[in-house]
């Protein structure tokens, strides 16, 4: 098998060592055009613990001032976690408070029910039913309430699971039921968003 030589150009390779400098300025120049065409910082503007979102001051559909949300959730979440249907109020509370233009006040009503129902309970309750330290949904509840959710639990939901009332946290309000809460918000003019 003849091999291939090239006598004639014994150099047409640059080295390794007069490679490097070519590599390392091709790396920071892909570096630089992903921080230009996509990689953007995420941010917490109000609620710090979940909920990231990237500020679009030019995007399209801007948040609007004086929304009204009404978001349902009945997503099942793992039994030592937050629920994500939780997860997902804090990042509509960042999407208002900072994730475009400026920021745009929100109104947000939640209630959870079906399999979210238990995302509700006090430490205790919570640790007796699941075995665990507490309620890992607690410490974004009141989060989201100091930010000025109104969070509610179905009363059907808990009498059908049964769990006393005084069972649910104090971040947390129950509702006669799901449906009412809905329902009452739709009537006040509240957009209604579905987590199932």
């Amino acid at each position: 098998m003849k091999r291939w030589t090239f006598p004639q150009y014994p150099n047409a390779l640059p080295s390794p060592s007069r490679l490097a400098p070519w590599f390392v300025a091709a790396g920071l120049l892909v570096a630089g055009l992903g921080a230009v065409f996509g990689a953007q910082a995420f941010v917490h503007p109000k609620i710090q613990s979940f909920g990231r979102v990237v500020c679009l001051p030019d995007a399209a559909e801007q948040p609007r001032a004086d929304s009204r949300i009404c978001v349902d959730i009945t997503t099942e979440g793992p039994d030592s976690g937050v629920n994500p249907g939780v997860m997902k109020l804090a990042r509509f509370v960042n999407i208002y408070a900072g994730a475009g233009r400026e920021p745009a006040n929100v109104a947000i009503t939640a209630v959870l029910h079906g399999k979210a129902t238990t995302a509700a309970l006090s430490d205790a309750a919570y640790a007796k039913k699941f075995g665990s330290q507490g309620n890992p949904n607690l410490p974004l509840l009141r989060e989201l309430k100091a930010a000025g959710l109104e969070v509610y639990v179905c009363g059907q939901a808990l009498a059908g699971l049964d769990i006393p009332r005084d069972d649910v946290a104090s971040e947390v309000q129950v509702a006669v039921s799901a449906l009412t809460v809905n329902v009452n918000r739709q009537m006040d003019g509240f957009a209604y968003i579905p987590l199932h």
